[in-house]
């Protein structure tokens, strides 16, 4: 039997080239996106599996709810709350405190790199499982000068010299002893360090002011994560009770956070980390949940769309194999002998797209690797047997898929019938299933055609808005640790240069600050944004003062005395207007009072997604960790020239990291995913216009070939080229129709979705939704005439002798 299911599928395909070739080409294009998928999808839940007992391990996270109400939840928490489930409880085999402040630049000999690391417990190699590939694995974390390194960064630093018992500094943390060295991890993980200090050195460092106080703050929720292994017998509930009670015992009374009510903490599963919900103060890169639910509900709907493309094909060709199937009957085949024979043809059919959709695979890898996406959600996306095994079960089940209708409905026809007048079977009647799945085909291209029309316009309004504020011809140097007023003495001395400024960080991105203010020294306080700067950034953003001026330069250096505030900032300080605000004293940080000299005009300080908020600027040098110069811009490539020789001066060890202010507003919407998103919906439009023309076109080459007779009477009795073709298209248009009418309120609702979640957006306007319109009903109607013109420019002699 399986000879004669691949006989007569590959005669089938042979016997219709061009059916075959349309169902080739979708079934290929659309597989290879599923294809990638699964690759996204498999590396993803990879993440940590190669820990023992990982079932029992867990992490505790904090939820803050906010005073001024609704809650944030953290994949971080206190590191007292690790203590306390320690020393006060019995239910955990180990507990692993880990703070994230250990960062800095390596420097050993000549060599100086950045490193990034965590500090953490001795039990951290006991409860996860890396390994160590040098050194002692029960002692190697006790010391507090002790450092563990990854394979990778050894060989960054030391080369092929051997690690072990040398020194390196690093950066502002001191001298560490190296103690070990880590095997290549297993596998990916969320875990993003490069070394491993001993929390042995907190209180040291805490004490110095190297790293903000963890290890007795209760309400420091962000620098410290708390994991840990459950002891056998022991259950989720009582842990659980054990959070709740730790919370009542040390929170009730405590002073908390400004912005902060109370605090919940909960368990997270160490395999539902990764995928796992979004968090804020996630450590590492896994892909939260919703990416790849998203991602695989696009694949999806272009998979369906093949297989209703394959579906409607088949069963308009269905009248072509009526006698074959009455035959098959007659000589004793059962019905699902017959099923059996089309499902296996298209089993086939879909095991040879596989070869094809492999090819496009790997144009479809190397471009999602380039996505900005994937610097922020790095997967390698290795292929193995495992997963070529998978990719041929998906081939098989899209196969099944596939031909499981249109096999029920050949199998069912009666021999006595199909053998007497195959030629008067209908295909369903009306409003056929074949019609009604090309509405759905049309009505998606619709849809994606819209929505990836407003997001172009959406991104395209973000990037051109006016911001409140001069961008342009404005160099940001990042200092990396470079004195500013030394490198702002070099830099004026530049030909091109106009003004030298300062900033505490890069304005127009998401990269701010937020401090505790108030009105007066005995209310309650409120948090806003800062920004610390120095008269000549103000100036370099040409702000509009609503009342009062800029700093004054001559306070350089003093301690902070003046600030300025947006309008916004007005509200909840009290103030009636902008100059009942000037000379009036404000509290910043509890008890620093500052005079208020200035209030400008509101600006955007963050992208547009985020609405204009109170914004607070403060004259404080010792801050500024970005140099704002102003330059001549016909002059700007001299400047930069001069820029590097300066830098190399001053930082021969750091690459120099600039960019113009508006290539950096730019490039804050690129790195938060809005291009990725763009092209990800862009090509599933593309993909959805080619599918449901492809399908159109494979009905329309069907349609007009079964009506060449009624083509060549009509045209006998005197029926135009014209008048023909409408005749053949109408019905097809009909469809599209349809589609349109259906398709644009769901795009429409969907659209407004999208922008509801920004804060200023565009309008979708009748004209944007024509313009999707149009494409896709475009694209439709040439290829229905493309097929119909042809029909109806045969010599009616030949039509009517067709057959």
């Amino acid at each position: 039997m399986f000879r004669s299911i691949l006989t007569s599928a590959f005669r089938s395909i042979v016997r219709n080239k061009s059916f075959s070739i349309i169902n080739l080409i979708g079934l290929s294009v659309s597989m290879s996106l599923g294809m990638l998928i699964i690759i996204i999808v498999k590396e993803a839940y990879t993440f940590d599996t190669f820990h023992r007992d990982q079932e029992r391990i867990f992490r505790v996270n904090t939820r803050a709810i906010r005073a001024e109400g609704g809650k944030e939840p953290y994949a971080s928490a206190p590191m007292p709350i690790g203590r306390a489930l320690r020393d006060e409880y019995t239910l955990a085999e180990d507990v692993v405190l880990i703070n994230d402040g250990l960062q800095g630049d390596a420097t050993y000999g000549n060599v100086n790199v950045p490193l990034h690391g965590l500090m953490v417990d001795q039990s951290f190699l006991k409860v996860f499982n890396f390994q160590l590939e040098k050194g002692n694995q029960a002692s190697a974390l006790t010391d507090p000068a002790s450092l563990v390194l990854t394979h990778e960064a050894a060989e960054k630093i030391f080369g092929k010299e051997e690690p072990l018992g040398k020194t390196l500094t690093l950066g502002r943390y001191g001298e560490f002893v190296i103690t070990g060295v880590l095997k290549r991890h297993p596998g990916p993980t969320h875990f993003d360090f490069e070394a491993l200090g001993s929390s042995t050195a907190l209180p040291a460092f805490e004490k110095a002011g190297i790293v903000d106080a963890a290890l007795d703050n209760w309400n420091n929720y962000y620098s410290g994560y708390v994991y840990f292994k459950l002891k056998e017998g022991k259950s989720e509930g009582e842990v659980l009770q054990a959070l709740a009670e730790i919370n009542k015992k040390y929170y009730t009374g405590l002073k908390l956070e400004t912005r902060d009510k109370a605090y919940e903490f909960y368990l997270q599963a160490l395999p539902d980390i990764t995928p796992g919900p979004e968090l804020s103060n996630q450590m590492g890169n896994g892909m939260p949940t919703f990416l790849l639910l998203f991602m695989g509900s696009l694949a999806a709907v272009v998979l369906i769309m093949s297989v209703f493309n394959f579906t409607n094909l088949m069963i308009a060709k269905s009248l072509s194999r009526a006698r074959e199937i009455g035959v098959r009957k007659v000589v004793g085949a059962q019905r699902f002998q017959v099923f059996l024979q089309f499902v296996g043809e298209t089993i086939l059919f879909a095991l040879i797209a596989l070869g094809f959709s492999y090819i496009i695979l790997q144009f479809l890898k190397s471009g999602y690797l380039q996505l900005p996406f994937n610097e922020e959600f790095p997967l390698k996306l290795k292929e193995d047997t495992s997963l070529y095994l998978t990719f041929i079960g998906f081939a098989v089940s899209v196969g099944i898929l596939a031909g499981l209708l249109p096999a029920g409905y050949l199998s069912a026809f009666r021999p006595a019938k199909v053998l007497k007048d195959a030629g008067n079977l209908k295909v369903y009647s009306k409003l056929t299933l074949r019609k009604i799945l090309m509405i759905t085909q049309f009505t998606f291209s619709v849809m994606f055609v819209v929505i990836a029309i407003i997001i172009y316009r959406q991104i395209d309004f973000m990037l051109t808005a006016d911001y409140g504020i001069n961008e342009k011809n404005i160099l940001n140097v990042r200092l990396q640790g470079v004195e500013y007023e030394t490198m702002a003495n070099e830099m004026r001395r530049l030909p091109g240069v106009v003004n030298v400024g300062g900033v505490s960080h890069q304005l127009g991105t998401w990269a701010d600050q937020s401090g505790d203010y108030k009105r007066n020294k005995d209310e309650q306080p409120f948090v806003i944004r800062d920004f610390s700067v120095d008269a000549n950034y103000v100036d370099n953003l040409e702000l509009k003062f609503l009342a009062g001026g800029n700093f004054d330069p001559g306070d350089q250096g003093l301690h902070e005395k003046h600030i300025i505030l947006n309008e916004s900032a007005l509200i909840p300080f009290g103030f009636a207007d902008p100059l009942s605000a000037i000379g009036q004293p404000v509290y910043a940080d509890d008890s620093l009072m500052l005079e208020v000299i200035g209030v400008v005009k509101d600006f955007h300080f963050r992208p547009l997604n985020s609405k204009i908020g109170p914004l607070a600027l403060r004259y404080n040098t010792g801050e500024l960790s970005f140099l704002s110069v102003k330059i001549e811009p016909e002059k700007k490539d001299e400047v930069v020239a001069g820029l590097q020789g300066i830098w190399k001066m001053l930082d021969p060890v750091h690459t120099i990291d600039w960019m113009m202010m508006d290539d950096e507003i730019d490039d804050a919407y690129r790195r938060a995913g809005f291009n990725d998103i763009l092209a990800i919906v862009g090509y599933i439009a593309f993909l959805s216009v080619v599918l449901a023309c492809l399908g159109m076109l494979g009905m329309a080459m069907y349609s007009t070939q079964t009506r060449i007779k009624e083509v060549g009477v009509r045209k006998v009795m005197g029926a135009s080229v014209t008048e023909v073709v409408v005749l053949l298209s109408r019905s097809f248009m009909i469809l599209i129709g349809i589609s349109i009418a259906i398709g644009t309120p769901i795009s429409f609702f969907l659209g407004e979705l999208f922008l509801n979640e920004l804060a200023y957006k565009i309008e979708i306007t009748p004209v944007l939704l024509l313009t999707g319109i149009s494409i896709v009903a475009g694209l439709g109607l040439i290829v229905i005439c493309s097929q119909t013109a042809k029909a109806a420019g045969l010599n009616p002699v030949r039509s009517l002798r067709y057959e």
